[in-house]
């Protein structure tokens, strides 16, 4: 039997082919991985204070404290702000307000100068983040009857994250732990309101089965 000249080496060559195809399997690979990264979402625990979350773990006593203290210091910055106590009071209920120094740019705002008002910090959550150490933000309720965050646990921009209930876990976007923007106005009574509202409705259209929220 006769062997053909024109027989294809190369194409019996599957050891070389594998070689030179793995590092562009791998830079693919490492790619979707790198996406799949920065799109997951992140697993927080919601605490009123950091007593609540030393109890619950124990061994994060220290975490507990620094990150509580943390958030109390990005609810300063972060907190919707009204120029007036009765403002803040109307969207949060009694005791539930704090005087603040107006930041820079804001004084001109308030009706007494050089201050305004926020509501007081209810809770924080805090998360581990996948490079190590742990993120928090501050949340916030309300005790006004006719608020939509009444009773639930809210960020600054008026995210709604469930009921104001210390030692809960759940599954949020990542944006929810990023650094927010410096409040740099103050808003209207009935303000807030209106943004959780939106918030609860965009959060109810865009559920899905497999999300514990909205992001």
């Amino acid at each position: 039997m006769k062997r053909t000249k024109q027989i294809n080496h190369a194409s019996f060559r599957k050891h070389w082919r594998a070689y030179r195809m793995a590092p562009v399997a791998l830079a693919v690979g490492a790619v979707f991985v790198l996406a799949g990264c920065e799109k997951s979402d992140e697993n927080v625990s919601l605490y009123m204070n950091s007593d609540d979350c030393a109890r619950a773990n124990p061994s994060l006593s220290e975490q507990c404290t620094t990150a509580y203290n943390a958030a109390q210091q990005e609810a300063v910055k972060t907190a919707p702000k009204y120029a007036s106590r009765a403002d803040c009071v109307a969207e949060f209920g009694e005791e539930q307000c704090t005087q603040v120094p107006a930041q820079a740019g804001m004084a001109a705002e308030s009706q007494h100068s050089g201050s305004m008002w926020m509501p007081l910090m209810a809770g924080y959550m805090m998360g581990r983040m996948m490079v190590g150490g742990y993120s928090q933000q501050p949340l916030f309720t309300s005790l006004a009857a006719n608020s939509p965050a009444r009773g639930q646990f809210v960020d600054a921009r008026g995210r709604n994250y469930g009921a104001s209930t210390s030692g809960r876990s759940m599954t949020v976007p990542k944006t929810a732990l990023a650094p927010k923007p410096a409040t740099t106005q103050t808003i209207t009574r009935g303000g807030f309101g209106e943004t959780v509202a939106k918030q609860n409705a965009l959060r109810s259209s865009s559920a899905t089965p497999h999300r514990t929220m909205g992001g």
